[in-house]
């Protein structure tokens, strides 16, 4: 039987983390770089990567590779996956968390906004699942975490959410896990689900009142979530623990979903 410690230790393994160098992806790089895990954050401001990659490496001692990524271009993957390569030469874990939104009126909604988002958030994490499962399948051992959202599961009022597309891909991304995980499960790919609620870096430009609307009406916990409610989640599904986890989507969310 192996220890605790044995079963979330993520030492020697290599993880890519999407819109890994702000926001929630933060949460997640360091739920995987404080078990050990040596690191590539992928995302299109590669600035802000670079001082979070700088962060961690001092911080944890680990070494963290910032890559450009725009997951609408498919020729962008096909470097990141180069990259991984030549660094690393494998990847253990994938935590799919970049995505893209567009606010738009309902019956308006452009439809060019909509393949911007369709693409980004659902086609390019198809294109990073098929790669890194491929590797992964190999090399007889991975784990995949997408990223999904509350949106995916339950309808939204405009006024906290008006992207159909975000929407739609959230959903989308369930479905896509589950199908995986059939799949890849005699490969000893394990691919699963986050569903995020209302965190901080959520907000935006939302105004307090509706803020606290939120946490007063809709969330039963009554706040949103904190900048380390997500580590925990993460570390579970990407870890040797979660060996007979797969095909499931955990909502960290305060409650949100349960009503």
């Amino acid at each position: 039987m192996r220890t605790n410690k044995e079963l979330f230790d993520l030492s020697g393994q290599v993880a890519i983390v999407t819109g890994g160098g702000y926001g929630l992806g933060v949460q997640m790089a360091y739920a995987l770089g404080e078990a050990g895990a040596n690191l590539v954050i992928a995302a299109r401001k590669v600035d802000k990567l670079k001082a979070t990659a700088d962060k961690m490496e001092k911080e944890l001692g680990i070494k963290v590779v910032p890559a450009r990524l725009d997951l609408t271009l498919p020729e962008e993957i096909d470097a990141l996956f180069e990259l991984v390569k030549k660094e690393y030469g494998k990847v253990d874990i994938l935590v799919n968390n970049s995505g893209a939104i567009a606010i738009d009126s309902v019956f308006k909604f452009p439809l060019d906004k909509w393949h911007q988002v369709i693409d980004t958030n659902l086609t390019g994490l198809w294109l990073m699942c098929q790669k890194a499962g491929s590797m992964m399948a190999k090399q007889g051992y991975g784990r995949i975490i997408n990223i999904s959202s509350i949106t995916g599961l339950v309808g939204q009022p405009s006024e906290f959410v008006l992207s159909p597309p975000y929407t739609a891909s959230k959903a989308a991304i369930l479905g896509l896990t589950r199908d995986l995980a059939v799949k890849w499960a005699k490969k000893n790919v394990t691919v699963n689900a986050v569903i995020p609620g209302w965190f901080g870096s959520d907000m935006g430009d939302m105004n307090h009142v509706i803020h606290d609307k939120l946490n007063e009406y809709y969330i039963p916990m009554g706040h949103f979530g904190g900048d380390d409610e997500l580590k925990a989640a993460i570390l579970f599904l990407a870890s040797p623990g979660a060996s007979y986890t797969t095909g499931i989507a955990l909502p960290v969310d305060g409650g949100f979903v349960a009503q």
